[in-house]
């Protein structure tokens, strides 16, 4: 194991020792880590990898921890690589693996985040943890923190979806209604480490993504690989892990062109790509569905727009009716029930193979970053298509189920602005 060097800012380039900072206190910037490879190259191999289990901590030799920690780990990562010939014929590319990242504990990539950094929290010391529930990132910190035996608080928009609603819910930590989704809840603690998928110890787990993409390719890489982006942060750790590889001997070229692939109602990074731009400019509004992806102001978007160019990837918009059309797709074809946000990157292939950006003999890896079951409205919307389907649903059983999901996230949302409860107090105010 490796304990990292520095922590290094990707901003003004100021290094700091490995400690809980989460920006750069001089500029306020990200913060990235810093190893040192040969130290690492002299400690694995590729046949040691290969001897291993599969998982996030296959790795952990490149992860950011001390030789003494335990990893907290729920099996994260080891997701399964799909060859999809089905698909590539339907989609018009020589080769289409899928990345399922839907199977991972909670059921979103953000897993292999946030097992290094509640690893790291403990390590650190601290007693509880909070965030902000954005996305898929609220289940995944509490199911981890309880896993942790960690006090953990997650701050709820209003906006979020219901599914992850009741998942944050179903883990008994303590909730809290936010404004929205950037709200800033307070900095660390003595006793508290504030956890956010910004974090430089969070990102450090999500790159594992590329290292098994490598590794199930034989370590070979694709053409091209596309990636949800919501903050920007998967799709620059991928790139780094990837020149991380290269680095250590692993690959013996890094040819792959980093593709995003973002909402057309909140899209500042790919806007800044098509300007010839790293900065970023904040989306004015955000009018999407895809809340996962929809961010105006992502942290890691100018590293996102770095690992694009550097790659000489590209990087493309779709509406939410091409990302809910790309769902419907995927599990026709494949068998994989994704969320809108998730299929975006097959919305986005689609896109770019029928504007002749991506050629027919390229060799393409999709990451499909969560699980359909996270969007119960996506799901809604599939079956009011089915007309069959239709006809067995009485018109006003439909409406009361409808109305019944849309009153319960009302009661929660309500129960949750008078105060801060538990999960089963909110079962509690609820029967109430």
């Amino acid at each position: 194991m490796t304990v990292p060097l520095h922590l290094k800012c990707l901003r003004c380039e100021s290094r700091y020792d490995p400690t809980e900072l989460s920006t750069c206190p001089r500029c306020g910037s990200p913060l990235s880590v810093l190893y040192d490879y040969d130290e690492i190259a002299s400690r694995i191999s590729i046949s040691q990898l290969g001897s291993r289990v599969s998982g996030v901590w296959k790795y952990i030799e490149l992860l950011p921890v001390k030789p003494s920690a335990e990893p907290i780990s729920l099996g994260e990562g080891g997701t399964f690589l799909h060859n999809c010939p089905r698909l590539a014929d339907e989609i018009g590319v020589r080769r289409l693996y899928l990345k399922d990242e839907t199977s991972n504990p909670t059921g979103s990539f953000l897993d292999r985040g946030t097992t290094v950094a509640i690893t790291k929290a403990k390590e650190f010391g601290f007693k509880s943890v909070a965030g902000v529930a954005q996305g898929n990132f609220g289940a995944s910190l509490a199911a981890y923190s309880a896993k942790a035996g960690l006090h953990c608080r997650i701050d709820v928009p209003r906006e979020i979806d219901l599914g992850k609603l009741y998942q944050i819910i179903a883990y008994g930590v303590e909730v809290r209604l936010a404004k929205n989704t950037e709200e800033v809840i307070p900095e660390s603690s003595k006793e508290t480490l504030r956890i956010t998928p910004n974090g430089p110890y969070f990102l450090e787990g999500e790159k594992t993504t590329a290292y098994e993409i490598c590794e199930q390719l034989h370590w070979q890489v694709p053409s091209r690989i596309f990636v949800p982006m919501g903050n920007g942060g998967h799709i620059s750790m991928m790139w780094k892990a990837i020149q991380e590889l290269k680095t250590l001997g692993f690959l013996k070229e890094s040819g792959v062109m980093m593709s995003g692939v973002q909402a057309i109602g909140c899209s500042p990074i790919v806007d800044a790509f098509r300007a010839g731009r790293e900065e970023i400019e904040p989306a004015e509004v955000c009018q999407t569905t895809a809340f996962d992806i929809g961010l105006k102001n992502p942290t890691h978007g100018s590293t996102a727009v770095r690992a694009i160019n550097e790659s000489g990837g590209t990087a493309t918009t779709v509406t939410d009716e091409e990302m809910f059309e790309a769902t419907k797709l995927l599990a026709k074809t494949e068998g994989i029930f994704a969320e809108p946000a998730a299929a975006s990157t097959i919305a986005g292939l689609k896109k770019l193979v029928e504007e002749g950006e991506v050629d027919w003999d390229e060799d393409v890896v999709c990451v499909i970053t969560g699980a359909g079951l996270k969007d119960p409205a996506a799901a809604r919307r599939m079956i009011e298509r089915v007309r069959e389907i239709e006809q067995m649903i009485e018109h006003s059983e439909e409406r009361k189920m409808m109305v019944m999901m849309g009153e319960t996230k009302r009661h929660i949302l309500q129960v949750l602005a008078e105060g801060e409860l538990y999960g089963y107090g909110i079962w509690r105010a609820l029967l109430d």
